[in-house]
């Protein structure tokens, strides 16, 4: 029984040993990590945005637009009709400006033989607009251009013309 006992008061001790033979070390270990370090430098705060200003313009363009279509049948009917042009948009001072814009759209409406035709188109159209060359930004254009036009036989033409407006924002100028 002597020896079991002698043999954990052995075993006691050397645990203690290590145990305070690794705080010793582990104390050491922190110490040479803490000089070590780098020192570390917060970057500098970004600069705050410049805010530019500017204001919603009004812009229009007069359209011309004209188109051909058949008509069904001998005693007419219901038919469709591409209608195309060319427009220029611009604001009220002429420096926003879309240059030329193609048109095309198309009217669906009933026609019979030598009977005047009319009728109303709601062209949908999303314009890009230039101020000095540069791309200000885009927007539809709304309005309602008027057609017409006389059936003789099977062909007839439709034309008209009128205003489309839209209301665009533009950053002022540096």
């Amino acid at each position: 029984m002597k020896k079991i006992i002698l043999t954990a008061a052995c075993a006691f001790l050397a645990g203690s040993l290590n145990a305070a033979d690794f705080k010793l070390n582990a104390a050491d270990a922190l110490a040479q990590v803490a000089v070590a370090a780098p020192k570390v430098e917060l970057p500098a705060a970004p600069k705050p945005a410049v805010v530019k200003g500017g204001q919603y313009v009004q812009v229009s363009g007069y359209v011309n637009l004209n188109g051909n279509g058949w008509m069904p049948g001998n005693d007419g009917g219901f038919t469709s009709v591409n209608l195309t042009g060319w427009a220029t948009f611009r604001d009220s001072s002429g420096k926003v400006t879309s240059n030329n814009t193609y048109i095309n759209t198309s009217v669906s409406l009933w026609v019979r033989p030598n009977q005047h035709v009319f009728q109303s188109v709601w062209p949908n159209l999303y314009v890009t607009f230039y101020r000095n060359g540069k791309i200000v930004g885009s927007t539809s254009m709304n309005g309602s251009i008027s057609v017409s036009g006389w059936p003789s036989s099977s062909y007839f033409s439709l034309s008209g013309s009128g205003y489309l407006n839209g209301s665009i924002y533009v950053e002022d100028e540096q």
